[in-house]
């Protein structure tokens, strides 16, 4: 439970129904939520924004609040804390493809909320219970053009300590479609580390956003089948009617 940033190394690899790898370096900070509510200034240009975050969607309520309601009422789990792991946003902006919010009871981790965004601005929340290392959660989500939004993701998440390691892996009907890793070393989070990151990884906030569109159009000219939004959207909406009856 001790803040800081996290200097990662990020590695995606799809399998099917072509190969397309890579890796990048850069960033996340890990922070109370309470920060929020007290202006979200992490200095030298880097910011945190309640609104980048539907977790903290009730203007009404702290950031704090908001984020223990949210386990609460969707898994009957309580907590006193709550962490942050994350792009902040850098010269005002960010994309946060996944953020984890980290959740504590005196001291002991309870359970991870996973936020996944799309680049239409909309979220998605999963929930790992501490109690497992592992869990598996159907999407029914609409993430990328070229992944049916039926896929399952398999993930592996523990709370950051020293070092960090999380695996949200995507399989589909014909087994692994892609594999996504992200591993990391603590750094204290000062104003002169987030300096550090700043020059070592310039814009990365910017660099997220610009690569995701670029290895996408990438799969698009290898004539990779995709899904169009409004068809999968509407499947997904179909698939949650016909479980609701």
């Amino acid at each position: 439970m001790t803040e800081g940033v996290y200097e990662l190394d990020i590695f995606h690899a799809r399998t099917k129904p072509v190969a397309q790898r890579f890796n990048i370096k850069g960033y996340n900070v890990f922070v109370d939520v309470a920060r929020f509510d007290q202006g979200g200034a992490l200095g030298f240009f880097h910011t945190l924004k309640r609104r980048d975050f539907s977790l903290f969607s009730d203007a009404a309520k702290g950031a704090a609040e908001n984020a223990l309601d949210f386990l609460r009422l969707r898994a009957g789990i309580t907590a006193d804390r709550v962490f942050l792991l994350a792009h902040p946003r850098v010269f005002g902006y960010v994309f946060n493809p996944v953020s984890f919010f980290f959740y504590y009871k005196a001291g002991r981790p309870v359970a991870t909320v996973i936020e996944v965004n799309n680049t239409f601005g909309e979220q998605k929340h999963f929930i790992q219970p501490a109690t497992v290392k592992k869990s598996a959660a159907r999407k029914d989500f609409y993430v990328s053009p070229f992944i049916s939004p039926f896929a399952e993701f398999r993930m592996r998440i523990e709370p950051p300590g020293e070092m960090l390691t999380i695996g949200i892996h995507t399989h589909g009907a014909s087994g692994t479609e892609l594999t996504a890793e992200m591993r990391g070393v603590r750094r204290a989070l000062t104003k002169a580390q987030l300096v550090r990151m700043f020059f070592k990884y310039p814009l990365h906030t910017v660099r997220v956003i610009v690569l995701i569109h670029w290895f996408a159009l990438k799969l698009f000219f290898k004539r990779v089948p995709h899904f169009p939004k409004d068809g999968a959207d509407a499947a997904v909406l179909h698939q949650n009617l016909r479980s609701q009856v």
